[in-house]
């Protein structure tokens, strides 16, 4: 079976409510679909979703890197294009991770396709069967402490068992490396964070999961201030509380606090996930497969946490639902990825791009059964929602 062509279309999709970060405020997610189209009728369908902000190129990157990718695909079959792409994937600079990942994908949606089977058959190591449905947290940015409580209750009813918390988001304050210490637990900053994050955990409760997720907002010393004071909430973990590259403070914080610490924006390839093990710099890895390259750059980071006693999460990238139901099969393939992952994104978008209904329930998204990604593109809503023609 060979690719007799390689089409795409941009989309712009905007948020239904402005999601705040540290990085930001996000009011629209652009992406790419990508579709890969062989000479048995077969048509696989992928997602490029890069996020600019966590250094993982940009649209503009993507549409450049596209042209000459797909030229070197044609006329391939689909393992051989696969391995082109892992070859490239091994070698590649973050700013083509997201191009490689959503071609990756397409090539596998097709490739279950033909072999009648789910990717995440195809992914899953020897002698085990994938799972049915993946835990999930649900994520709240809302930065007024009583929209918090609101947002957090909801998820509580609605089933969930775990909660990831966005911390760091005052948009007022400069980035950590313009900004004076402020490392002392009453400084009004400090208080607030403590004071939001102890009202969401009563709120809640003791039996839910709380996760927090500072995306790069604090300094050190503040940082552990805030967690020596939170230790009494039950964290699960803490994401990127430091700056991508200060590894050596993350270890530092590591050693400070009892909170366990993970990396996100720190990791955007195996080399990368190699250096933050090396750096004894986290305890938990959080994988994008839109930044680290794709779905086997995925397995291989979490094969590399294995080695080490580490855990592993799989999350989106904001992206549509193609990109986020091939990062759900990877969590399903995954036996040693345990932890609740960050895939329950597609509600904060004006649409999904699927035509297919993808509900949780009491804390679990269920993986599509279909072969290959097991969901259907909605062109009519691409349509709706794209930034050009269809190259």
């Amino acid at each position: 079976m060979n690719i007799i062509d390689i089409r795409w279309r941009a989309y712009r999709l905007p948020f239904l409510h402005s999601f705040n970060t540290a990085h930001g405020v996000l009011t629209a997610r652009e992406g790419i679909i990508v579709q890969v189209n062989t000479d048995q009728g077969i048509t696989g369908t992928g997602e490029i979703a890069p996020l600019p902000a966590f250094a993982g190129g940009s649209l503009a990157d993507a549409l450049e890197l596209l042209p000459a990718l797909a030229a070197r695909l044609h006329h391939k079959t689909l393992r051989e294009s696969r391995w082109d792409i892992l070859l490239a994937a091994e070698k590649a600079s973050t700013k083509a991770a997201s191009t490689l990942c959503g071609l990756e994908i397409a090539l596998l949606d097709a490739l279950g396709k033909a072999e009648k089977c789910a990717i995440s058959t195809l992914l899953s190591p020897a002698g085990f069967t994938p799972r049915s449905a993946v835990p999930v947290n649900a994520v709240i940015s809302a930065r007024d402490t009583q929209a918090a409580i609101a947002a957090a209750l909801n998820a509580k009813q609605n089933g969930y068992r775990c909660i990831k918390l966005k911390v760091g988001a005052d948009l007022s304050r400069p980035p950590p490396i313009y900004r004076p210490l402020e490392k002392s637990p009453t400084s009004p900053y400090v208080q607030a964070e403590i004071e939001r994050i102890a009202a969401v955990r009563d709120a809640i409760g003791p039996a839910m999961h709380l996760r927090l997720d500072a995306n790069e907002a604090w300094q050190l010393e503040e940082a552990i201030a805030i967690l020596s004071a939170c230790v009494p909430y039950d964290i699960q973990y803490v994401e990127q509380p430091l700056q991508a590259h200060d590894l050596a403070g993350m270890r530092a914080l590591r050693q400070a606090v009892p909170i366990p610490i993970a990396v996100d924006e720190s990791l955007h390839s195996l080399a990368s996930a190699q250096l933050v093990l090396d750096s004894a710099a986290a305890d938990i890895l959080i994988i994008k497969p839109q930044l680290a390259g794709g779905l086997r750059a995925g397995q291989q980071i979490i094969q590399a946490a294995l080695e080490r006693g580490m855990d592993s999460v799989i999350t989106g990238a904001i992206e549509a639902g193609i990109g986020l139901v091939a990062a759900l099969h990877l969590a399903a393939a995954s036996p040693t990825v345990t932890l609740e992952c960050g895939l329950a994104t597609l509600d904060l978008l004006i649409d999904d791009l699927l035509i297919d209904e993808l509900p949780i329930r009491d804390g679990f998204l269920a993986v599509p059964t279909g072969p290959g990604l097991g969901v259907t593109l909605d062109r009519d809503a691409l349509d709706t929602y794209r930034l050009g023609g269809l190259a």
